[in-house]
């Protein structure tokens, strides 16, 4: 189990491949940043990474697709922002007009962290629980309704 230096554990979910592939990411992150800054080599493994992402995501997806998940357009749509915010980089990155820094590192580690608890999490729950996933949408919606309802007309 991977640890952030805030002490966040990478959660696990028993589901080998999915949890093989998020500690992969996490791990190549890592090595890239522990690494010497050099720009060539920088873009190389940042290239290495983004293709990873997307092997990642369309396996993920792919799987959400099959188990029928309900919340594929939204957790699709977190990918997708993920993966442009890397690309963007990437440019930036490779025109000489940023360098890889510890912001970067962080916020990276810090998304992936989130998704998996948050957003992997409600996938795992569906394909393995889905009368707790379907008591967790219901109450979702009445937090959501009930704050709606604190707001005047």
């Amino acid at each position: 189990m991977e640890t952030m230096g805030n002490g966040t554990k990478l959660r696990e979910f028993g589901w080998a491949e999915m949890d093989r592939q998020h500690r992969s990411l996490v791990g190549a992150i890592d090595f890239l940043g522990a690494a010497p800054r050099q720009r060539a080599s920088d873009l190389a493994e940042l290239r290495r990474i983004l293709q990873e992402i997307k092997d990642h995501f369309d396996w993920e997806e792919a799987e959400m697709l099959q188990a029928g998940y309900p919340d594929l357009v939204h957790h699709k749509s977190d990918h997708h922002r993920q993966l442009l915010n890397i690309q963007d980089l990437h440019k930036l990155v490779d025109a000489g007009q940023e360098m890889l820094d510890a912001d970067f590192f962080a916020a990276c580690r810090e998304w992936n962290f989130r998704h998996i608890r948050s957003l992997d999490g409600d996938f795992v729950l569906f394909c393995n629980d889905r009368e707790s996933w379907d008591l967790q949408q219901e109450l979702r919606s009445w937090e959501y309704e009930s704050r709606l309802a604190a707001y005047p007309d």
